[in-house]
């Protein structure tokens, strides 16, 4: 039987005629809508982590591990069993399918929805102070010490955006290009957010010798909170669930820089479930690829977070005290 070959004009029809997230759909996966932008749709299966789709719908990456790539290779990862005929036979019927996703969301940018990038939504943000909406989630809500939300405020990390705190994002040049919205009805992250990392850093000391990654800023203020190991040289970081390529690339130079410090250590917080175990595992091979010895902090009590257990902490000493 002659072997199969996808001529180079039947590939291109496929590749810019298939859009990545309407092969998602057909799998089950739905669209994250809050979190996702005509450029970035974000897609959800019932467990593990989000697929983005991107580069116009020709490109996917998945936010849990390193796969990434075109149609061709997520069919492949969706149905590995099918063989390269059928693969390509299915995507042929496809061709020219419009998901879902994306007619969601140019509808919702139809109807006014603001686009403006994250830098200058962030600047018209309130400071953030005791008595407001935000304040009361942080520090009665989510047990946040006052300390810690006064400091994160001097640092200019986290703000009042009314409804919800929003903890920023930097890229390279130290300037905001996103932020994780935190409230009590509210999490997400704002729209056009590009994924660097939340930073949080009390001590003040000109160098990070000791890395704390965690994958919300409330669990890095948390982790703060409890951090009986607490220096003056911790950085305390968020990556908000999900690890790009500019997470990643601010991951390593954080580490590049470290490995040049005596004593330095990164101290991986992630969740305590399976998605945290993925994400742990590849927070230790960026450290070693770096040369940084790294530790993994678990949650006390079997507990989900460092939020989740600050707060049973909070509350056992209120109980006590009365």
């Amino acid at each position: 039987m002659a072997r199969f070959e996808l001529s180079d004009d039947d590939r291109a029809n496929i590749a810019s005629g298939v859009p990545c997230a309407a092969l998602l759909e057909r799998h089950g996966y739905a669209l994250d809508r809050s979190e996702s932008t005509r450029n970035c749709l974000k897609y959800r299966a019932a467990t593990g982590y989000p697929i983005i789709v991107n580069h116009h719908g020709r490109g996917w990456w998945d936010t849990g591990s390193n796969e990434k790539g075109d149609v061709f290779d997520l069919i492949r990862r969706l149905e590995p069993a099918l063989s390269w005929r059928d693969a390509c036979a299915e995507l042929g019927k496809m061709i020219g399918v419009e998901p879902e996703g994306a007619v969601f969301v140019r509808e919702r940018k139809a109807k006014g929805g603001c686009d403006a990038p994250p830098a200058p939504r962030w600047e018209r943000c309130a400071v953030l102070a005791p008595g407001s909406q935000a304040w009361t989630y942080l520090t009665v809500e989510r047990a946040l010490p006052e300390w810690v939300v006064r400091r994160a405020v001097a640092a200019g990390v986290v703000r009042d955006g009314l409804h919800a705190a929003w903890f920023c994002h930097r890229d390279a040049q130290g300037q905001i290009c996103g932020a994780e919205l935190r409230g009590p009805e509210r999490h997400l992250c704002l729209k056009g957010t590009v994924k660097t990392l939340f930073r949080y850093m009390p001590g003040g000391a000109p160098v990070v010798r000791r890395l704390v990654v965690t994958e919300a800023a409330l669990d890095a203020l948390s982790f703060a909170a409890l951090d009986g190991g607490r220096t003056v040289d911790t950085l305390y970081t968020s990556t908000a669930g999900g690890m790009g390529p500019e997470t990643e690339e601010a991951l390593r130079a954080h580490l590049r820089a470290m490995a040049r410090e005596p004593g330095a250590r990164l101290v991986i917080a992630t969740d305590n479930d399976k998605a945290g175990d993925r994400y742990a595992a590849r927070l230790a091979s960026l450290a070693d690829g770096a040369g940084v010895p790294w530790t993994r902090e678990l949650p006390a009590w079997g507990m989900n977070d460092f939020n989740d257990v600050l707060r049973r902490v909070v509350a056992e000493r209120a109980a006590a005290a009365a």
